[in-house]
């Protein structure tokens, strides 16, 4: 007995314009999510909250992420992949800092942790993994995913370079980061000013970087 297959359904012109739309909705709301995020702080978070600012319904909302857990781990997700966006036109030939290097990369790194937008959304992100093992897990992986490809381009900006070394210089400058956000984030009127602190950041980097940095 012979079976008949059933042919596929050709996409339709609309199918595209659809998903375009949908995408376009679903970057719309986590870009009102961290917003609000920064605007209310972790404690006031409400998807309600969001769906106000992104002037959809709640229950459109909850189409496309049907907990605030899903809604929190597409942000970051989201803030992950402008973060990857950056480095690699950066650190492309191409890119802004790839003339000046190693220096380049570590003054863009310190410069954005202390960047309002950087600072309030981070800080919030703590305070909530503190509370939820979920998030938690979320936010150690955004370091973790930042961390591996970070290595990776420098690896690639600087193939004579020592792998592990380049791994361990990309750890020490994201503590240095998180450093800076905690220190400067909010108040640049320390006795030492964050200039500075980068100024001596250079020369102990620059120092410990692998040969062929």
């Amino acid at each position: 007995m012979s079976i008949q297959r059933k042919s596929r359904s050709p996409d339709l012109p609309g199918d595209a314009a659809k998903s375009s739309v949908s995408q376009n909705t679903i970057n719309h709301i986590l870009e009102c999510a961290q917003q609000v995020l920064i605007e209310f702080g972790n404690a006031k978070f409400t998807t309600r909250r969001v769906a106000e600012a992104a002037g959809i319904s709640p229950g459109n909302l909850t189409y496309h992420f049907p907990s605030k857990n899903e809604l929190i781990n597409a942000m970051v997700a989201k803030i992950l992949e402008k973060y990857f966006i950056h480095l690699e036109e950066s650190l492309s030939p191409e890119g802004q800092l790839y003339a000046e290097g190693l220096r380049g990369l570590v003054r863009w790194m310190m410069m954005d942790a202390i960047q309002n937008e950087t600072t309030r959304t981070f800080r919030e992100l703590w305070a909530m993994a503190l509370h939820d093992e979920q998030i938690c897990q979320t936010v150690d992986a955004f370091y973790d995913a930042m961390i591996k490809r970070s290595a990776a381009l420098v690896s690639l900006r600087y193939p004579a370079a020592n792998t592990l070394a380049i791994n361990e210089l990309i750890h020490l400058l994201a503590i240095v980061m998180e450093g800076s956000n905690v220190l400067y984030g909010t108040c640049n009127t320390r006795a030492v000013s964050f200039e500075r602190i980068i100024e001596m950041t250079m020369p102990i980097v620059e120092q410990i970087a692998p040969q062929g940095v």
